[in-house]
């Protein structure tokens, strides 16, 4: 069996809109979002994941907030529960249904909270161990998030995907970490991804381990609907 994925930071669609957006979604099978919102008080109102899923055809879905704010202010502090409202995290979307979930957070040192979004894709070809995440920009807080993020890898079922915005190129040390259990979809030498308009650095990831077959490597999609351009690659089960 053959399917699509996607990673992409859509930044609350700021800079583009929401059904703009999840066209692009539409194309994949599965997708990890980055900067999306639940009630935030940036973007468009509501369940951003949950519309997104609407729009794009990709039904199935789940949002783990990794910051809320404190009431009646925009002042962001960690979110105690993935449901928190407001909600600020990530997401999963998917053609295929899902299974359990569960939001873990990542080690917070000097920058705001991140968490990884821990899901199960269950496909005609059995069921695929899918981890969303956003890393820090903030090297101290992404020195200790990388070793959080592989040992939780560790403990999921295979086959395993790792997606998201790691903030950080495959030849950072901090992120060859995971060159012991995983392998990027795009290869050694991934295409640049951020910023969108002039793209300089590849730090959106599509890391997958080795019972899933890289058909088609990752790549950049060429759509300026966020900092960040989309990227997707077609596995193998």
């Amino acid at each position: 069996m053959e399917f699509t994925v996607m990673t992409y930071n859509i930044r609350l669609g700021l800079d583009s809109d929401l059904a703009t957006v999840a066209g692009i979604m539409g194309e994949a099978d599965v997708v990890a979002v980055q900067d999306v919102g639940n009630d935030w008080f940036e973007g468009e109102k509501g369940n951003q994941a949950q519309l997104l899923s609407k729009l794009s055809g990709l039904n199935h879905h789940r949002f783990a907030a990794s910051l809320t704010v404190k009431a009646g202010t925009n002042e962001t502090r960690p979110a105690p529960t993935a449901d928190d409202r407001p909600g600020f995290g990530v997401a999963l979307l998917s053609k295929f249904p899902l299974g359990p979930w569960t939001r873990h957070r990542l080690p917070k040192r000097q920058d705001t909270q991140r968490c990884i979004l821990s899901g199960t894709v269950v496909t005609q070809s059995g069921p695929v161990s899918v981890l969303v995440t956003q890393l820090s920009d903030n090297p101290i807080d992404r020195g200790a998030q990388i070793p959080a993020l592989l040992r939780h890898a560790q403990t999921q079922a295979s086959p395993l995907l790792v997606l998201g915005d790691f903030a950080s190129e495959v030849g950072d040390e901090d992120l060859r970490q995971l060159s012991g259990l995983l392998r990027n979809a795009a290869g050694d030498d991934p295409h640049p991804t951020f910023p969108a308009d002039n793209p300089e650095r590849a730090i959106d990831h599509i890391y997958v381990s080795k019972e899933l077959n890289i058909i088609a490597p990752a790549m950049p999609i060429p759509f300026m609907g966020s900092p960040h351009l989309p990227v997707m690659a077609r596995l193998g089960l």
